[in-house]
């Protein structure tokens, strides 16, 4: 929160600053100017809204280093706009038009590459998620074969489940829709190694299921 409030504290003086240089410096207060002004000041309240939108979520180092390219073009945006205005300080005797057309198009374009930065991090996002469910399968597949090692008193069918554990860690850990039929099957005859009379026959079925997997993800990629 000290950080954030330091960063709205220098925004806050470099617009002060601004008001100064725009309001001292002799020039001619035209209507170009101020319609210049007028989007220049947009443009320094607009970055609080920016940096509330970088570093929305959680305050994870990875949530702020995606926000990044967000205030960037935030960042760009002002100081395209402020030179903008010291041109049109510096010449107020310009047609209205003019200043309306030249700072709506640098507002509208970095509308455009705010929202499409944007997109992009939320796509980001989507696909970690995405991923972390997939990966979670075998993470959790994983943990249920060393539960039942654990809890086999057996030194055969524990070495076995051993085996079993260790070919699970070393498979690929991303998941698709196209495994999910063997996915399940691989569940399922977990499940039934600690109620099964014969472990032994379901843990190498197990272990088949699993190696079958593995040479149908490398397939799929």
């Amino acid at each position: 929160m000290k950080k954030k409030g330091l960063a709205y504290a220098v925004l806050f003086i470099a617009f002060a600053l601004f008001n100064v240089i725009a309001f001292f410096i002799p020039t001619e207060k035209t209507a170009t100017f101020w319609i210049a002004y007028a989007f220049s000041a947009i443009a320094f309240l607009l970055q609080i809204v920016i940096w509330k939108l970088a570093f929305k979520g959680t305050d994870t180092i990875k949530s702020k280093f995606l926000g990044i390219p967000l205030l960037s073009v935030g960042f760009r945006y002002l100081v395209i706009q402020v030179i903008a205005f010291a041109v049109f300080m510096i010449f107020p005797a310009q047609p209205t038009w003019i200043p309306v057309v030249v700072c709506s198009v640098i507002l509208g374009g970095s509308a455009i590459c705010l929202i499409g930065t944007e997109t992009g991090r939320e796509e980001i996002n989507r696909v970690e998620e995405k991923v972390k469910r997939k990966v979670f399968y075998i993470k959790s597949l994983q943990v249920d074969v060393e539960m039942l090692t654990e809890t086999e008193s057996d030194p055969t069918i524990k070495a076995e489940l051993t085996k079993l554990a260790e070919k699970i860690r070393f498979s690929d850990p991303v998941s698709s829709d196209a495994l999910a039929e063997i996915e399940s099957e691989i569940v399922n005859k977990i499940k039934e190694i600690e109620v099964s009379k014969d472990k032994l026959a379901i843990i190498a079925v197990t272990t088949a299921l699993v190696e079958e997997r593995n040479k149908k993800a490398k397939i799929l990629k």
